[in-house]
């Protein structure tokens, strides 16, 4: 790796200097911070070094102005024992990780092989995914654009309540996901987290389901069955599709949230419970109020914090991180070495419509790697469909049955011209600016200017003249 330290301390970034080279890794030192910076700023790094006290101007300031510069920058905090709460701060505020002075071997090891991991991933999907390090598990939750940046930060500040949640998007944008996140990072996560789609159970059945019953309460009721709210106690209790109950279980449902108890079928007993109650749905609520459909007081219970999630049609840029985790995934899966994609793949996946959203784009990406013999996934990787002996691939964005190439040539020269054609569109958007485009596409800028030299496009013809 090629790493940058700012470090006022000659010594110091010497000696720090001298151990990276220990370990393989070439690095260069500034001792001014705004020779440091203007370093940062023009050429790249796999990682910079940077310490909190510098002389006239503080470590948090110098951090922000380089996150600025390079929102994908990966920046480590060098820090003395005294000021490891400013070094949390700038964790909060962007920064990667941080190292406590004198810095110990293990510990610079450590943060080197995050660094090695996290870049494995970026090359991984051709993009460099901005770090949003959080001090909860997301448990996979991809935050790169501000849309789920900020459901990123709804999450942090209700996850540590008792509010009742209710998610809205459409199907496979990952509510579920986001349930998980919330329970995983509240004070219940030592306890149960238990899931329910109440679009698979219907009358009599989801009531058991979430009531349980006593013994002899129906035919087959053999014994006595603890439902879903009892089971869940202490924890937290996710309800998909909450849209789908029907009105008779609403009226019991709202007692449950009103009183904070259940009776189980063919009892007579209450039952006290505390859940924690997480509800999902895709569908419009507010419209199945005035249809009569769904009650309009259970509705203000489950909406007291509401979280909508965008469909991944709106949240492109982030389909590269999301690709690369995938990826990983899969090839841990199938015991494989690491699985990438090629760049007019991941064009491909950003042009799509994706109106099954994650789930999807998850999909697609599973069987391409299934089907991929070389560890690197192609458009034809991603657009093959074996039920039709025909192949797909993206026109406009579209996938459009073409039938079967006779040779990789006119393959090729499809996949170039559309490649061709997004790079001109985001340069159209950016009016020429290349970094800009780069980070639309999903692109690192020196790849981004690979790609225009061999794709025979000047950037200076989208810019506008004075």
């Amino acid at each position: 790796m090629r790493i940058l330290i700012i470090e006022d301390d000659r010594q110091q970034a010497t000696n720090l200097a001298a151990l990276l080279e220990t370990f393989g890794h070439g690095a260069i030192y500034r001792t001014d911070s705004v020779q440091g910076l203007a370093l940062f700023a023009d050429e790249v790094f796999d990682l910079t070094i940077l310490d909190m006290r510098m002389p006239g101007i503080d470590g948090l300031t110098i951090l922000k102005r380089a996150l600025d510069l390079k929102p994908e920058a990966r920046i480590v905090i060098l820090t003395a024992y005294g000021t490891i709460e400013s070094a949390v701060e700038a964790m909060k505020r962007g920064a990667f990780d941080f190292l406590v002075k004198p810095v110990e071997k293990d510990r610079l090891q450590q943060v080197l092989d995050l660094v090695r991991n996290a870049l494995r991933l970026s090359h991984m999907a051709g993009y460099s995914a901005p770090t949003v390090p959080d001090s909860y598990d997301a448990g996979g939750f991809i935050a790169a654009g501000p849309a789920m940046r900020r459901v990123q930060e709804l999450i942090r500040r209700v996850a540590t309540l008792t509010t009742t949640v209710l998610i809205q998007g459409e199907t496979g944008t990952g509510k579920e996901l986001v349930a998980r996140a919330i329970h995983g990072n509240s004070p219940r996560k030592d306890k149960p987290f238990v899931a329910v789609n109440c679009a698979n159970l219907q009358g009599a059945l989801l009531e058991s389901e979430l009531f349980g019953h006593e013994k002899g309460a129906f035919t087959g009721a053999d014994t006595r069955k603890l439902g879903k709210f009892e089971v869940a106690s202490g924890g937290t209790l996710f309800l998909d599709e909450v849209g789908e109950i029907p009105l008779e279980l609403q009226a019991k449902l709202l007692r449950v949230l009103q009183e904070g108890e259940i009776e189980r079928v063919g009892g007579g007993k209450p039952v006290r419970v505390d859940v924690r109650l997480v509800s999902a749905t895709n569908r419009d609520l507010s419209r199945m109020i005035e249809q009569g459909t769904f009650r309009q007081d259970l509705y203000y219970r489950l909406n007291v914090f509401p979280l909508r999630l965008p469909p991944l049609r709106d949240r492109r840029d982030e389909i590269p991180a999301l690709a690369a985790l995938m990826m990983s995934e899969f090839a841990t899966a199938q015991g494989r070495k690491d699985l990438s994609i090629e760049s007019a793949a991941l064009v491909w996946l950003k042009e799509r419509p994706w109106p099954g959203n994650i789930r999807e784009l998850k999909n697609v990406l599973e069987r391409a790697a299934i089907i991929d013999e070389d560890g690197i996934i192609t458009v034809e990787d991603l657009g093959h469909d074996e039920s039709d002996g025909h192949s797909r691939t993206a026109v406009g964005g579209l996938a459009t049955g073409t039938g079967a190439f006779d040779s990789g040539t006119e393959l090729t020269t499809l996949l170039v011209d559309q490649e061709r054609q997004a790079v001109i569109r985001a340069l159209e958007r950016t009016q020429g600016n290349v970094v800009a485009a780069a980070r639309e596409l999903g692109l690192p800028r020196r790849t981004m200017y690979d790609r225009l030299k061999k794709l025979g496009v000047d950037p200076s013809r989208f810019r506008k003249s004075d």
